[in-house]
């Protein structure tokens, strides 16, 4: 069978982010070959090839200079003949037992241009020097040359040269030589952990650097190793435990490993909280960064030809597969064998991050207290280093699984098919157990209700001081927080309504609109103007009657810019004439029926109007004019007008929040909110970017 070779590197798979791999290729055989010669004194010499510095750039530093290749050299058996065959076999099975797949040299190719070997060997008591060149050509091997030799050890060495940029350049390929001796260490850290490796040196003459990566391991990488077996589905798997001093350039790590070698590496920050950054010890003298090791039988046979992955199933979804080992079951016990180990070192960690929660749950987000008695697990899960913001989005998606949990539950017990409620007595406490939750749960909805009410009063009291321009928010910024623009009771959900804030019952009503014509709200009344009332309201009746209205009274709200003091007897500018006018266009209109047939609007049907803004003189001047009365407190005007049938309010913006957080107060005392609620503390992530995001607010439902 004839290989075209050509065809097998461009098969060959080396992500941009694997550069190094050809050369822990090369330094993987050079161990084998150590191995396989019995040598106890084995010794592996690798050099850093850069580009010569010009006479120009003679001060730059010497890191700077790009990498080009390596060498690799060793004193093991060398390209004996067998080993030359194998060489020259594709997908040779001679390395099987090691872990060797027969393709370790097609990455030479995929990442470098040139590949020059020389190896001095032993054959019937004589030394042999073979020398060639591999390369992509038909044969692969050329200029093969093989000549009698006396006097020379035995020794081994592959030439890595034209390191292709798009790997050399790649953000993830290390440049200094200390990293890259970090990295071969990293990549055989098992064989330095059992100190089986043979002595392995790095020299780099441009960085003047002459590193031992043995003694680098013991005395700059290495804290301490602890090792334990352990059990999935009936396989047996071995993890290293390895606390690596820090700074190191890795994250927390499960490395999965096949012969001894690293394959695969799952970071373990999303897989376990408190590992964010390094973790100190106890005595808080040292930093370490945590790598896992783990190796057993299965992995040895399932990992890939290129040793990049394993041949498992990611997770068993199919129940013919149920028994089967996957990769997901690996992966959970190995993150809870690393749980475990690294608990003595993060649970100091956790203790401080649920009192931190702890406080915020009382200070900021009584809502959320409930989760922290029943859902313990969930906060064990929570990440350290989250925001307030993050964290009351967390809170909140634990509290939303939770109701899920109870609604479930809920639906299991009035189940006549319950088969887990094997006994009254069962059934009794589970009962139980879900009616304290149950009710806890509510409690947690109420008190997520009222701190909303209490941060949208104060975000409310917010807007209608001066911005930092020295100017007042307009009408507008009022408006959305009660209701959104441009919207309709179609448009927008009950959550993102805040009509309580002017009066409760408006929360039951028919149909609203919001600053839209009102020629187009032709579901409940036909008006040819282009008038737009700030907030049209037509209230839901007590019952249904075809000779009637299908609403019982219309609600007029108009909002004006805080300290707006330019009123005037124009039409334009005169907020009483304004709504007088819209309560004659009303009454002009006809309704509709429940079948969408126009009837006549009776000429006692109620209307009320509000009118929210400050009491500047010139506003005070047409009150008078129109003759509305001032209340006791003086904080507003009311009046009725005959003609129009209406009652028309005016309300202070001081009055529509004092009397708003007066109806509130026992609620925001019951939950402690004597100062301002934080809305990043209340609002529902659900919300948080709905109609009214823009002004900061995300409603509750009405009550």
């Amino acid at each position: 069978m004839e290989l075209d070779l050509k065809g097998r590197i461009g098969n060959t798979k080396l992500p941009l982010s694997n550069g190094l791999h050809p050369l822990f290729e090369a330094i993987s055989n050079s161990i084998h070959a150590i191995e396989e010669a019995k040598r106890a004194e084995g010794l592996i010499e690798i050099e850093v090839l850069r580009q010569p510095t010009a006479d120009l750039f003679k001060d730059e530093a010497p890191v700077s200079q790009p990498i080009l290749g390596f060498v690799v050299q060793d004193n093991g058996i060398g390209f004996t003949d067998p080993n030359f065959k194998s060489f020259q076999t594709s997908d040779t099975t001679t390395k099987q037992k090691k872990g060797g797949k027969g393709v370790g040299r097609f990455l030479w190719l995929k990442a470098f241009d040139r590949i020059e070997v020389e190896s001095v060997f032993e054959k019937k008591g004589k030394l042999y020097r073979r020398s060639f060149e591999f390369q992509l050509s038909e044969s692969g091997v050329e200029n093969e040359q093989v000549i009698e030799v006396t006097g020379t050890p035995r020794t081994t060495a592959v030439r890595l040269t034209g390191f292709k940029s798009e790997y050399r350049q790649h953000q993830t390929c290390p440049k200094s030589a200390t990293t890259i001796a970090r990295r071969i260490v990293e990549h055989f850290l098992e064989s330095f952990i059992l100190e089986t490796c043979p002595t392995i040196r790095l020299r780099d003459e441009h960085e003047q650097t002459d590193i031992d990566l043995n003694n680098l391991f013991k005395t700059e990488m290495r804290l301490d190793v602890q090792s334990k077996d352990f059990q999935v589905k009936g396989q047996k798997f071995h993890i290293t435990h390895v606390r690596l001093l820090a700074p190191q350039d890795m994250p927390h790590s499960l490395s999965f490993c096949a012969n001894n070698r690293s394959v695969k590496t799952e970071p373990l920050t999303k897989q376990l909280p408190h590992l964010e950054t390094a973790l100190t010890e106890p005595n808080g003298e040292k930093k370490f960064i945590y790598a896992g090791y783990v190796s057993g039988k299965v992995l040895d046979s399932t990992v890939n030809s290129e040793r990049t992955r394993f041949d498992l199933l990611d997770q068993t979804t199919d129940t013919i597969f149920a028994g089967e080992l996957c990769w997901q079951d690996i992966l959970d016990a190995s993150v809870a064998q690393a749980k475990a180990r690294l608990h003595s070192y993060t649970e100091p960690l956790n203790e401080a991050k649920k009192e931190r929660i702890k406080k915020f749950v009382a200070t900021e987000a009584p809502q959320y207290r409930p989760i922290l008695k029943h859902k313990p697990d969930r906060i064990d899960a929570l990440r350290s280093n989250l925001t307030d913001e993050q964290l009351d989005v967390e809170l909140y998606r634990i509290g939303q699984e939770w109701d899920l949990e109870l609604r479930a539950e809920y639906r299991k017990l009035l189940s006549e098919k319950d088969e887990t409620a094997v006994s009254q007595e069962d059934f009794r406490r589970r009962y139980e157990r879900f009616l304290e939750e149950w009710n806890e749960s509510g409690i947690a909805k109420l008190a997520r209700y009222v701190v909303h009410r209490k941060a949208t009063l104060d975000f409310l009291n917010e807007r209608r001081g001066l911005k930092e321009t020295g100017k007042y928010h307009l009408e507008d910024a009022i408006h959305e927080i009660v209701f959104p623009l441009k919207k309709t009771t179609d448009d927008v959900r009950i959550e993102n309504m805040n009509l309580w804030i002017i009066d409760e019952k408006l929360a039951y009503h028919y149909f609203l609109a919001s600053d839209k014509p009102l020629n187009q709200i032709g579901e409940t009344i036909e008006v040819d103007s282009l008038e737009r009332p700030d907030l049209l309201i037509f209230d839901r009746p007590f019952a249904f009657a075809d000779s009637g209205p299908p609403f019982s009274a219309i609600v007029i709200i108009e909002f004006k810019r805080p300290a707006r003091d330019d009123y005037s007897s124009k039409e334009e500018k005169n907020p009483i004439l304004q709504v007088y006018d819209y309560i004659e266009l009303l009454k002009e209109g006809k309704a509709k029926d429940r079948r969408g047939v126009p009837i006549n609007l009776p000429p006692h049907l109620p209307i009320y109007a509000y009118i929210v803004c400050d009491l500047t003189p010139t506003f005070q001047k047409q009150a008078r004019d129109y003759q509305l009365t001032r209340t006791p407190d003086s904080q507003g005007y009311f009046g009725y007008h005959k003609e129009h049938g209406a009652y028309i309010e005016v309300i202070s913006f001081d009055k529509l929040i004092d009397d708003a957080q007066r109806r509130n107060k026992i609620l925001f005392d019951k939950m402690g909110l004597h100062g301002e609620a934080s809305p990043t503390a209340c609002l529902e992530p659900s919300c948080a970017y709905g109609t009214n995001s823009a002004r900061g607010i995300a409603s509750e439902p009405q009550q």
